[in-house]
């Protein structure tokens, strides 16, 4: 895989986060009141059920390397004080072992729970350390956002990346038994995707090179009073990205999806939706917006 497609994939997915938090509030689940409106109750759901797609399609590990670095960006643009220590919230539980912690995500001083103070305009920090490292004039919260604690995830050691990621097993009629890295496809893979109600019907693999299989899933997926029926494809590229030390996995070619909804207080439900999607992000957009009945925000 080439340098330019490496950089590309993560851009991509690096401007997918910039428009998913665009108008996040952020700093409202570190600070009671920091002068910028909040998110409804439904736009956070929303936001999240999108942070767990994205992870379902990039796996764990690249989907928190690329948010860290969002964060870190949106992180430049805090000006505002903590004002009081009684205005954080409690850390969340702990990384077990600080070494595994290759994001970024837990307290540089004592390497236990989630930072969420900024001191000297660089050091991520719990809120215990923070009190005993700095003054209240000298912190900052610590940029996030509503749905950050899906993508926390400290990362691998090196020598266990390349058994990270998820697969899938496939059995040729010689014999032959293959596993795959899910990669994109993992959007459609019962124990990996975040979609509501999802029930796959099939998944068949075609094409004639077994390294670069075509695999073809159908399925459904329901929330409340409206479901899709999804056909969708993926072609397998065996190559690895930058430092990854596995292979990509399934990449999405393209989805069919048939959206149907059940009016309140009706059986029948109404004349199918369909439309054809080449773009992965255009199809966990409808999706979604579909599934939870709202327009997704904008940046």
């Amino acid at each position: 895989m080439s340098t330019a497609t490496t950089r590309s994939t993560r851009k991509r997915l690096l401007a997918e986060m910039g428009r998913l938090f665009a108008d996040d509030a952020g700093l409202g689940v570190l600070v009671k009141y920091n002068g910028r409106p909040d998110l409804t109750e439904q736009a956070k759901t929303v936001q999240t059920a999108w942070a767990r797609a994205l992870i379902a399609v990039h796996g764990r590990d690249r989907a928190a390397s690329v948010y860290a670095e969002y964060a870190g960006e949106r992180q430049d643009t805090v000006t505002e004080a903590i004002g009081s220590w009684n205005n954080l919230v409690l850390n969340t539980a702990p990384i077990r072992d600080w070494t595994r912690d290759l994001h970024g995500f837990i307290c540089c001083c004592c390497g236990g729970p989630f930072s969420s103070v900024v001191i000297d305009g660089i050091d991520s920090v719990c809120n215990k350390c923070a009190r005993e490292n700095s003054t209240v004039e000298d912190a900052k919260p610590e940029w996030h956002a509503y749905s950050r604690s899906e993508f926390i995830f400290p990362g691998l050691l090196p020598e266990e990346t390349p058994k990270g990621e998820s697969a899938i097993t496939f059995r040729y009629q010689d014999g032959e038994v293959r596993d795959y890295v899910t990669g994109e496809a993992g959007l459609f893979v019962e124990n990996i995707t975040s979609l509501p109600g999802f029930t796959r019907s099939t998944g068949q693999t075609h094409g004639e090179s077994r390294d670069r299989i075509h695999f073809t899933v159908e399925a459904r997926t329901e929330h409340q009073r409206h479901s899709f029926d999804i056909l969708a494809t993926f072609t397998y590229d065996p190559n690895h990205e930058g430092w990854e030390k596995h292979a990509y996995g399934f990449r999405f070619n393209s989805a069919r999806l048939t959206y149907r909804r059940r009016p309140l207080g009706h059986y029948d439900v109404t004349d199918p939706t369909i439309t054809e999607h080449t773009d992965l992000y255009q199809t966990i957009d409808a999706l979604l917006t579909g599934l939870y009945g709202t327009a997704l925000l904008e940046a």
